[in-house]
């Protein structure tokens, strides 16, 4: 009963400690995030700790983590609405609400406790050096040794057998079997949680990454234009991609569509001839594009353009139609290469007509750019890896949890030790020991005394031999016979007079007080 109520217990508080303070990527309930920036501000600010649990439900109000997929890292902002599944979040010091709607499989947890810069505390005791003395801490908790240091009693007998000696009784070799397995595993988990965090943190947990990224511009065309009921078309609106007869029209609006990164957009038309000749009309001065949209429109004079050509036809001589004109728009944002897409129309004496294929009135941006992220590191092999941040949470739980359960199993310990030296021995050498009555040295033996008791469980062990043992007076005996020599081994022993000689003096045969040294031999050596 004592071993299962023991083993439950242990079981019990083990798996409470991690549930309390486990990660989540390893089955725990937490995540423990440090903070940066000022998003949060008031009430966070850089180097504060925030625990995040798990939770089935997330409100308008809460405080919740996400893994954005844009920044690669973990987003904790406040949950402004909730539309079709999807979270809208808002830093409490920003004016605006983060781009990225996430579900509810790619939130993290809700803020559960906050801890004003335990982040920078948090990141001290998880750092090498504080892992190393905690590593320190299990080995010497799991193999410190409780030894009883005994004085030979004065006057004694014989002299010790010169073997290697080795403690007697140990805080781990005299407890209970399970209580040994516990602890074992306990360091166990401590030493590879140490390694793991200690790995970890010598390694930075992101590092530079250059892809080739496509550009995520691009502008749709499209013309239109108002003309008198006419045979020539079925309504009073010409669009795109239908030709425009100059017989009923003399302009023509050409509409541009931007999408992309905000910026400036001016537009020009280049007026071009079979024979070379070449000219620029600006359309539009630079307008500056303020969100991710932006529509726009210029006007085409037919004849003006036509009118321009022909001028210059004059004074070259060469034909002046048909005429090229190309609206191009350039569009310059921030960080990247400019951007110009064409729409090419053909102006002649009679219509104005799209040059290209319809398709060409979408345009995406062509270009690739080298664009720097930051991402997690990751460590393992092909089949079982993890990212830095997850292997310093994850080592560093692991390495704490194990302080935890050596705290817990500690008393445990201490409360199981044997109150004597000779109960340590009887728990621990329990299959050596035979339990007989006192008895007395056979005629002409030889007797020698052993400083350690293991020295003589290796003697039993080395001639195959049990120990047998008898306790008078609070003195525990304990003896091995082989065909020569008596080995002997007692409890207590610094008592001057205590009883315990006398079943081997009573022989008759007196103990030699300055024998030589015995070397251990096995039985079959002695009868050689």
């Amino acid at each position: 009963m004592k071993l299962r109520v023991g083993t439950l217990f242990v079981a019990a508080a083990v798996v409470a400690a991690w549930m309390t303070f486990g990660p989540a990527a390893m089955g725990g309930g937490v995540t423990y995030v440090t903070t940066h920036g000022n998003s949060m501000e008031p009430q966070f600010h850089t180097g504060d700790l925030a625990i995040l649990r798990t939770s089935s439900t997330y409100n308008v109000g809460d405080v919740a983590a996400y893994r954005s997929s844009t920044l690669k890292v973990a987003v904790m902002h406040r949950i402004v609405a909730v539309n079709g599944g999807h979270y809208t979040f808002k830093g409490d010091n920003n004016s605006w609400v983060d781009t990225e709607a996430p579900t509810a499989s790619d939130l993290i947890g809700k803020l559960a406790v906050r801890i004003p810069q335990g982040g920078i505390w948090f990141q001290r005791a998880t750092s090498p050096a504080v892992l190393g003395g905690v590593a320190f801490l299990l080995l010497a908790s799991g193999g410190s040794v409780v030894q009883t240091r005994r004085r030979r009693r004065k006057g004694t007998m014989s002299r010790p057998v010169a073997l290697p000696s080795r403690p007697s009784g140990t805080l781990l070799g005299t407890a209970p079997s399970w209580l040994r397995s516990a602890i074992a595993t306990t360091a166990f988990v401590g030493i590879v949680g140490l390694a793991l965090a200690a790995a970890a943190w010598h390694t930075p947990a992101t590092g530079p990454v250059t892809t080739q990224v496509k550009g995520d511009r691009g502008m749709t065309f499209s013309y239109s234009t108002t003309v008198p009921q006419t045979p020539a078309y079925d309504d009073t609106t010409v669009n795109s991609p239908d030709p425009v007869f100059r017989t009923v029209a003399g302009s023509v609006d050409v509409h541009y569509s931007y999408r992309g990164s905000p910026g400036t957009v001016a537009v020009s038309a280049v007026l071009t001839t079979p024979s070379g000749w070449r000219s620029v009309v600006q359309l539009s001065p630079a307008k500056s594009i303020t969100t991710t949209r932006y529509n726009g429109t210029v006007r085409l004079h037919l004849a003006a353009l036509q009118a321009r050509a022909d001028a210059a036809a004059v004074v070259t001589g060469l034909p002046g139609s048909p005429v090229t004109v190309t609206v191009k728009p350039l569009v310059t944002t921030p960080g990247a290469s400019d951007f110009t897409p064409v729409l090419r129309l053909t102006l002649s004496p009679l219509q104005l007509a799209l040059a290209d294929l319809p398709k060409a009135l979408v345009i995406d941006d062509p270009t690739t750019e080298s664009q720097v992220n930051e991402v997690p590191r990751t460590m393992g092999t092909a089949s079982l890896h993890m990212t830095i941040s997850q292997a310093r949470s994850i080592g560093s739980t692991l390495a704490l949890a194990a302080l935890l359960a050596i705290a817990l199993l500690a008393p445990i310990a201490l409360t199981s030790a044997p109150k004597s030296e000779g109960a340590g021995i009887r728990r621990r050498y329990g299959q050596l020991l035979v339990s007989v009555e006192p008895m007395a040295t056979p005629p002409g033996r030889p007797l020698v005394d052993v400083e350690e008791f293991a020295t003589l469980a290796r003697l039993a062990e080395r001639f195959g031999l049990l120990v047998l043992h008898w306790t008078r007076s609070d003195i525990d005996t304990f003896v091995v016979q082989d065909e020569g020599t008596t080995y002997r081994y007692r409890t207590n022993a610094l008592i001057p007079g205590a009883p315990g000689d006398a079943e081997f003096e009573a022989s008759g045969v007196p103990t030699q007080r300055t024998a030589t040294t015995h070397r251990a031999t096995s039985p079959r050596a002695t009868k050689r």
